[in-house]
């Protein structure tokens, strides 16, 4: 059984409920739902925020010259595909990039 699974079933079960019309707010099952998929994604290898942040110019500027970043640098696209505030700083570096004129 796959660990998200796991871990709905068993906050089911500590609030009493026996099913999926005892799931909370929308909102909570939603919060609940991201975190399991966050800790069932997580690998033993992975970068922190702080090791992405530091990396993060060299790897926006790859992928402006078109390299594949998947290849070069596998844990920070692994990030940035689970962290959307990494995620909201690369796209911001990225397109200033884009729009800053080559010398």
């Amino acid at each position: 059984m796959r660990l998200i699974n796991r871990f709905t079933r068993l906050f089911q079960r500590n609030r009493g409920g026996d099913g999926p019309a005892d799931k909370g707010s929308p909102q909570t099952s939603e919060a609940l739902h991201k975190m399991l998929h966050m800790i069932d994604q997580t690998q033993e290898e992975e970068y922190s925020c702080d090791e992405v942040y530091q990396l993060l110019d060299q790897y926006a500027e790859a992928v402006e010259r078109g390299e594949d970043t998947a290849q070069l640098m596998p844990l920070v696209k692994r990030h940035l595909d689970l962290c959307r505030d990494c995620h909201e700083e690369y796209e911001a570096l990225l397109n200033i990039l884009e729009s800053t004129p080559s010398i």
